[in-house]
């Protein structure tokens, strides 16, 4: 296993699979979920690494892989990090 991979496993909420990093934050109404989302967004366009987002009413799930690369980098560890920020600042 990756030393990636592994970091990756001791995040905080994050699940790993098939080089992936995922994780579902759940809000209370659904513009909450739309304010992470856009510092998300911001977040995403200044680090230029997107992720795979999914938004089902008051739950957003994230994804984050570098499709380039077909692997999990340093690049997703960051961003992980960046959203757990984002959402303990909720």
């Amino acid at each position: 296993m990756s030393q990636i991979k592994k970091e990756a496993e001791k995040l905080s909420g994050w699940t790993v699979e098939n080089e992936t990093l995922t994780r579902s934050f759940s809000f209370s109404n659904f513009l909450e979920g739309i304010d992470f989302v856009q510092n998300l967004a911001a977040y995403s366009e200044g680090a230029q690494h997107h992720p795979f987002i999914t938004i089902d009413h008051t739950t957003i799930t994230v994804k984050w892989t570098t499709v380039d690369q077909g692997k999990l980098t340093q690049k997703d560890l960051d961003a992980a990090k960046a959203c757990n920020q984002f959402y303990s600042n909720e």
